[in-house]
C-alpha cells in the first residue's frame, strides 16, 4: 500500500492518463510529471523505475487491469468500470477534487448539478482538510452563466450516455428559422461547455460522421441497446482543433486603438497574440488563425476601436458589416 502523499498523487495522475486513453509508459509520464513540477509546484517527479514500483502497486493492491500495448507503446485499462478506491487522500489531490467539483457544478445543468453539490458538501464534511470550510466552497464563484439550459431529463440521459458508453437514440431540432426534426441513431463521444452552452461531439451512426449536436437542441433521448468503444482521434481531433472545425483565416492583422491596447497586453498570452506597440499607444496585432465568424464578431463588438488591415476581404466585411448596422440604426 502506498505510505506517502507523494505517491499517491502520483497513481492519480498515472489513472487519469488511463483514464483518457493516453497509453502513457514510464517514460513520457516521467516527462508528464517533470511538467506538472513546473506548471503545479507538485515536486512529485521521479525515475522511470519508481513509476514502474508505482505500476505494480496499482495492480497488486488495487487489483488495477493495466496492460502494456506495444501497438500503441503504452499501458491501458482491459476494464473501463474498475474503481479505484483509496484509503488514504492527500491533501492536495482533495483540494483539486474539491476545487474542480465546485466549478463545474455553477455549469452543469439538473439533475448533475443536485448530485455534484451533495457530493461537494459530503466530502467537505468527510475530508478532514482544514484549508477548505462550506462558507469558502460558496465564495468561489464562477462568472460565466448558461446561454441555454437543456431540460434536465435530456442532459440526464446524454451525460449517462456518455458516462457508460451507450448509444442513443434521439429527436433533433435543427437550428435556423424551419427547425426541422430528425431521427437519428448517436454514439456520444465527448460533451463540452462551450461559451455558453453544452454541446455533445461523436458518431451519427446513419453515416459514421463526426458530427457536434447542441444538447438544448434534442427534444427526446432514449438508450439504445448497443454500446460503443471509446474512440481517441476524436477527442485527439478536439484537442488539436478545438470543438467546431471551423475553416481558419491566416494572418489576420489588425490595429487596435489605445482604449483598448490595456486588455490586449494583460490578455496576449492567454489569446496567442502577437502584439507591437505605436507611438501613439495604439497596438498592432496579429491573431492566431481564426473562424471568420469568431473574428467579425470580436472586431464589430469593439466597437469602431480595431482596423483590419489585412486580409482585405476580411476588411470589405466588416465594412458591409458596420453599413448594414448604421442603416438599421439611423
Amino acid at each position: 500500500m502506498p505510505v506517502n502523499k507523494k505517491q499517491i498523487l502520483r497513481m492519480i495522475k498515472f489513472v487519469a492518463e488511463l483514464r483518457k486513453n493516453s497509453y502513457p509508459n514510464t517514460y513520457s509520464f516521467v516527462r508528464k510529471l517533470r511538467e506538472a513540477d513546473d506548471n503545479e509546484n507538485l515536486n512529485i517527479s521521479c525515475s522511470e523505475r519508481t513509476i514502474a514500483r508505482d505500476l505494480e502497486v496499482l495492480r497488486q493492491d488495487f487489483k488495477a487491469p493495466i496492460e502494456f500495448s506495444p501497438e500503441n507503446n503504452g499501458y491501458f485499462l482491459t476494464n473501463q468500470y474498475w474503481n479505484f478506491q483509496m484509503p488514504i487522500q492527500a491533501e492536495e489531490a482533495i483540494i483539486g477534487a474539491l476545487l474542480g467539483a465546485r466549478i463545474v457544478e455553477d455549469i452543469m445543468p439538473s439533475p448533475v448539478k443536485e448530485r455534484i453539490k451533495s457530493a461537494v458538501d459530503e466530502a467537505v464534511t468527510s475530508s478532514g482538510s482544514d484549508f477548505f470550510d462550506q462558507a469558502c466552497l460558496e465564495s468561489l464563484l464562477v462568472a460565466s452563466a448558461c446561454k441555454t439550459i437543456p431540460e434536465a431529463a435530456i442532459f440526464e440521459k446524454v451525460f449517462q450516455a456518455w458516462r457508460t458508453r451507450r448509444r442513443l437514440k434521439l429527436t433533433y431540432k435543427k437550428g435556423g428559422p424551419e427547425s426541422e426534426l430528425s431521427e437519428r441513431l448517436f454514439d456520444p463521444h465527448i460533451i463540452a461547455y462551450h461559451k455558453g452552452n453544452w454541446y455533445t461531439k461523436g458518431v451519427n451512426c446513419e453515416d459514421g460522421k463526426v458530427i457536434v449536436l447542441a444538447i438544448f437542441r434534442i427534444q427526446e433521448a432514449a438508450f439504445a441497446a448497443q454500446h460503443f468503444d471509446k474512440n481517441k482521434k476524436i477527442l485527439d481531433d478536439m484537442q488539436k482543433n478545438g470543438l467546431f472545425d471551423y475553416p481558419k483565416i491566416e494572418n489576420i492583422q489588425l490595429r487596435c486603438s489605445a482604449d483598448i491596447a490595456y486588455y490586449l497586453l494583460e490578455q496576449k498570452d492567454a489569446k496567442k497574440l502577437k502584439i507591437s506597440n505605436n507611438a501613439d499607444g495604439s497596438l498592432n496585432v496579429l491573431l492566431p488563425p481564426s473562424p471568420e465568424h469568431e473574428a467579425l464578431r470580436w472586431i464589430l463588438g469593439e466597437g469602431g476601436n480595431i482596423e483590419v488591415l489585412e486580409p482585405k476581404y476580411l476588411r470589405e466585411k466588416v465594412r458591409q458589416a458596420a453599413k448594414g448596422i448604421l442603416e438599421k440604426n439611423a
